[in-house]
């Protein structure tokens, strides 16, 4: 069964994501998506580097075929740089 992969990001371990993951429910409420089809992964890093374990664990997710579709509440949450952002988007 594919999911649907919700990647959340905050930069440091103070910050909470309640508002990422709140927006991104209401987006998947909205657009009729089951919550059970539905897995989190959250990264509590910089968006410096695209090297953060939760991050990693979506990509290698998406490449085994077990993710479809990527929902993240904004673009800058995958990536600070540009550059890597349309990288990975490429991938």
């Amino acid at each position: 069964m594919s999911l649907v992969a919700c990647y959340c990001r905050v930069s440091t371990r103070h910050q909470k994501n309640d508002s990422q993951r709140n927006e991104i429910k209401r987006w998947l409420k909205n657009n009729g998506i089951d919550l059970s089809a539905v897995r989190w992964f959250e990264d509590k890093e910089t968006g410096a580097t695209t090297r953060r374990f939760a991050f990693e664990q979506l990509q290698k997710a998406i490449f085994d075929g077990l993710v479809k579709t990527v929902v993240v509440w904004k673009l800058d949450r995958i990536s600070r740089r540009q550059r890597d952002g349309i990288n990975v988007l490429a991938e």
